[in-house]
């Protein structure tokens, strides 16, 4: 027998050579390897044939454009046509497993668009602007010691303008904030229309661009109030009128009177994806007064502009190097800069901000929607490759009729485009009619969608292309890698088997995983949510309605006495608080008794007498205020127009009650002691409550009572059921004593629900998913287990004939697909664990995770697994033996 090259020496030539060349140069070299074998041995053969074939390298060899043997043309029009001609006739002959594919794939396509645009979206707010890369919103760092630190989003009034005025890599500054008010476009509106206004000074020209259509409004017209109105706004309001001149007042909640404003301007929309969202722009000047660090400062929204390119990290620290050297203060105080196009999404500040959106959220969503976009694929890999075996022996007749590999792997491709194509179309129609219901869920419009931005679409078209590419390539390898003559005489190696097998168990496997992870959050975040709402808060939130702060004009007490007089009416109060207003109406940093090195931070809430009772507070030591006792109630706007003197005296002896935790950080074990560091007289302790929403920890507080202050809201506690009756009494009762003024009435625990807006959203957005990745888990499933039921038809017949019960065969067809569940369970029950004790971390009360939860969703995934494969398992066992037998 002749000896024989090494055969990775003779793969490697045959590729090399060009086809007809091919013959004649192998039998030469394999000729001379043979007679080398026999004269030096099998070493030296070797060498010398790798010699030879590294010598086939070169152009004259390589080149396959040889007239006798011209390269297939397997990409011309024709060849693309006759693909897409059988591709298609494929996918409609098997239209189970097309609908199955096509299902899953359009559902994690729109899924992705409709994620992909909510986050899309999210990015892009605050780009807009001309200098959105150079502007930044100073944010104010305060230490309190014991590991406090508190960030606002507002910084001294003229802090801005002196940087500016110091630092020549500062271009301008200006003061931007956003607030609600009601204009009024007729004499009898009582109500208004709410409008957005974005307040600027005169500055905000170079900061924001104010695209100016129609006046002159950079001439600031002194003595009025300035307002510019957008072309949505005057197009609303003076359609087919010239605006610019006009008069509009406001229905104020602070001041006897309506205001004036003098439209100065018509300026084009501020962009709608923005925190400075606005219909109208309130210009006022600033006054030049100079910046100082120390006494009574004002704070507001300040913004800078920087020049481009500078180095942010060291002009901060150059910035509080110099306001500590300027206040005289310690490091426990500083700002940031806080670069515009971030405000949107990372603005966790205690304070309010009308137009925010939540990081975090975004993060999760964007997992969740490439999960799906998986998952979907996982079931079109999975399908094809239990399809594959199916489809040799159309690939064996293939390649014997003179078809390459790269032939046969452009086809399958083909076939995987025109699934993605159309589950694209599909999924296309399915965004557009979903748009505006999850506008209304999100509650604000969509900027950035697929539909309305061009490149957007482009770039959707590349992901699905590279995915479909990426999906089907592993698919279309496999089936073409076998040998014809091998596929033809239905001979497969037991390890290829052995391996698609292990394949498709294992990613059903991870499916499932997703699925139940997925899943277990959304029971996780929803007793997260329900303890959120439900949690006593240590007041009685129930039959509590809350007027919002307005200016009484000396009338309040006699509204109130009327007010009580109303039916349904049990209690009211004047206060300075309202619920999810904040903490309180101010906030302190007192010295630590246990440790004169540290601060801590009080909250104070101030109402009338009334209020702990009206609150529903608990007494836990000493006594409430009282009418009986004068001390109890400080008439602190009197004080203050007669001396500020006499109200600081006044108020240093003021009676107070505190909240537990407000007694122990201060140290108080008695009554009726003035705290010198609270400048206090407690007179009581109530239990802790939160003030705050549940975001943040009990806070100590104490409560102080004013005789009738001059700005406040109130309180108003009501029978069980009669809220709105009481509110329509008040409406009428508040048009008598206010018939120009702004009514603002509020449910509190609506209020309180609000807090929790982002948790419900995300709860009901997690059960969404949890369902879509559920379903495509089962999909899945569901088509793997009709393919092994056609693949086991002739084993099903024969363990029928030969005795085999119908749930044995059911148990037979089921029990592995149990069994990858079992396992997803066991995977995934860690993972979750980890990640959902992460995501709880962020709250100070949190829910358990609880063994349930593991149980609820493992036997949730099973059953519906087992009802699943059951359906198509029993219709396997119910055919006639003798049908499946005689197919086979």
């Amino acid at each position: 027998m002749q000896p024989l090259p090494p055969r990775w020496l003779d793969k490697l030539a045959t590729r090399i050579c060009a086809p007809h060349l091919r013959e004649e140069l192998l039998g030469d070299l394999q000729e001379r390897y043979a007679l080398r074998y026999q004269k030096f041995g099998q070493q030296k053969a070797k060498l010398f044939y790798l010699k030879e074939v590294a010598a086939l390298l070169r152009p004259s060899v390589i080149k396959r454009k040889s007239p006798e043997y011209p390269s297939i043309p397997f990409l011309s029009f024709e060849m693309i046509r006759n693909y897409f001609k059988i591709g298609s006739r494929v996918l409609l002959k098997n239209k189970g497993y097309s609908f199955i594919h096509l299902t899953g794939l359009s559902i994690g396509l729109w899924a992705c668009m409709m994620v992909a645009t909510v986050v899309i979206d999210s990015l892009s707010y605050d780009r807009k602007w001309s200098h959105a890369n150079d502007v930044y919103r100073i944010i104010s760092m305060n230490k309190a010691g014991a590991g406090l630190q508190e960030r606002i989003s507002s910084s001294p009034q003229l802090l801005a303008p002196e940087l500016v005025k110091i630092y020549p890599e500062a271009v301008a500054s200006s003061e931007l904030s956003t607030t609600t008010r009601h204009f009024k476009f007729k004499k009898e509106d009582f109500n208004g229309v709410a409008t957005q206004v974005l307040r600027a000074d005169t500055s905000a020209w170079r900061i924001i661009d104010l695209k100016v259509l129609a006046g002159n409004p950079r001439d600031f017209v002194p003595g009025t109030n300035n307002l510019l109105i957008s072309k949505s706004f005057a197009d609303r309001f003076f359609p087919g009128q010239d605006p610019i001149g006009k008069i509009i007042q406001d229905i104020p909640k602070y001041g006897t009177k309506a205001n004036d404003y003098q439209i100065t301007g018509l300026i084009a929309d501020l962009p709608y994806n923005s925190h400075l969202r606005a219909d109208v722009v309130l210009l006022h000047i600033n006054k030049p007064e100079p910046y100082e660090a120390n006494g009574f400062i004002t704070f507001s929204q300040n913004y800078i502009r920087m020049k481009p390119g500078t180095d942010m990290q060291a002009f901060t620290a150059k910035v509080n190097k110099w306001h500590q050297k300027f206040s005289k203060r310690t490091d426990e105080h500083g700002f940031e800069f806080q670069p515009m196009p971030d405000i949107y999404l990372h603005s966790d500040f205690a304070e309010s901000q009308n137009v925010r959106g939540d990081a975090r959220t975004i993060y999760i969503f964007s997992g969740i929607a490439l999960l799906l976009l998986f998952i979907a694929c996982v079931n079109f890999v999975n399908l094809s490759t239990a399809k594959a075996f199916a489809r040799l022996k159309e690939a064996g007749v293939r390649r014997i009729l003179s078809g390459s590999r790269s032939q046969l792997i452009i086809q399958l491709l083909t076939e995987t485009l025109l699934l993605f194509g159309t589950a694209a179309i599909v999924a296309t129609f399915l965004y557009f009619f979903s748009l505006k219901s999850v506008e209304q869920f999100l509650g604000h419009r969509l900027i950035e969608t697929f539909t309305s931005n061009v490149p957007m679409a482009v770039d959707a078209l590349a992901v699905v292309l590279l995915t479909a590419l990426l999906t089907g390539l592993y698919p279309a390898w496999l089936i073409s890698g076998f040998k014809p003559s091998n596929t033809l005489r239905g001979i497969f190696t037991s390890s290829a088997s052995f391996r698609q097998n292990w394949l498709r168990k294992g990613l059903v496997v991870v499916q499932f995983s997703v699925s139940i992870v997925v899943l277990l959050a959304t029971i996780v975040v929803w007793k997260q949510l329900n303890l959120m709402e439900n949690k006593d808060l240590g007041y009685n939130t129930n039959n509590l309605l809350a007027i919002d702060n307005v200016s009484w004009d000396g009338k309040g007490d006699a509204f109130k006495g009327e007010l009580l007089q109303i039916p349904g009416v049990v209690r009211a109060s004047a206060t300075l608080w309202v619920p999810t207003q904040g903490g309180g109406y101010m906030q302190r940093e007192i010295e630590d008794p246990a440790n004169s090195k540290q601060r801590i931070k009080v909250w104070y809430i101030a109402g009338d007498v009334d209020l702990p009772e009206t609150m529903g507070l608990k007494l836990v030591k000493g006594r409430m205020f009282s009418h009986q006792f004068s001390t109890d109630a400080l008439n602190a706007d009197s004080l203050q127009k007669v001396s500020f003197e006499k109200f600081e005296q006044a108020q240093i002896l003021q009676s107070s009650l505190l909240t537990a935790s407000a007694a122990k950080a201060l140290g108080v074990s008695k009554l009726d002691e003035r705290i010198k560091n609270a400048n206090t007289v407690p007179v009581g302790i109530i239990e802790n409550f939160n003030n705050e929403s549940l975001y943040e920890p009990i806070k100590p507080t104490i409560i102080l009572a004013q005789r009738s202050p001059q700005y406040a809201g109130m309180l108003v506690r009501t029978q069980p059921g009669m809220e709105q009756r009481v509110s329509a009494s008040i409406e009428k009762l508040w048009k008598q004593f206010y018939p120009a003024k702004l009514l603002e009435i509020n449910n509190i625990e609506e209020l309180l629900d609000k807090q929790y807006e982002a948790e419900t959203r995300l709860h009901q957005l997690f059960m969404f998913f949890s369902g879509l990745t559920m379903f495509l888990s089962v999909l899945g499933i569901f088509g793997l287990v009709v393919q092994a039921a056609e693949q086991r038809s002739k084993e099903v017949g024969i363990r029928k004939v030969l005795g085999a019960s119908v749930t044995g065969i059911v148990t037979m067809l089921s029990g592995d697909f149990v069994k990858l569940v079992v396992i997803a369970i066991v995977i995934a029950s860690p993972l979750a664990w980890f990640g959902l004790d992460k995501w709880l971390q962020n709250y100070p009360y949190r829910t358990d995770i609880r063994w349930w939860m593991y149980v609820a969703t493992g036997s949730t995934v099973l059953i519906i697994t087992m009802l699943t494969v059951s359906f198509q398992a029993i219709r396997a066992a119910l055919v006639d033996p003798v049908k499946s037998l005689r197919n086979e």
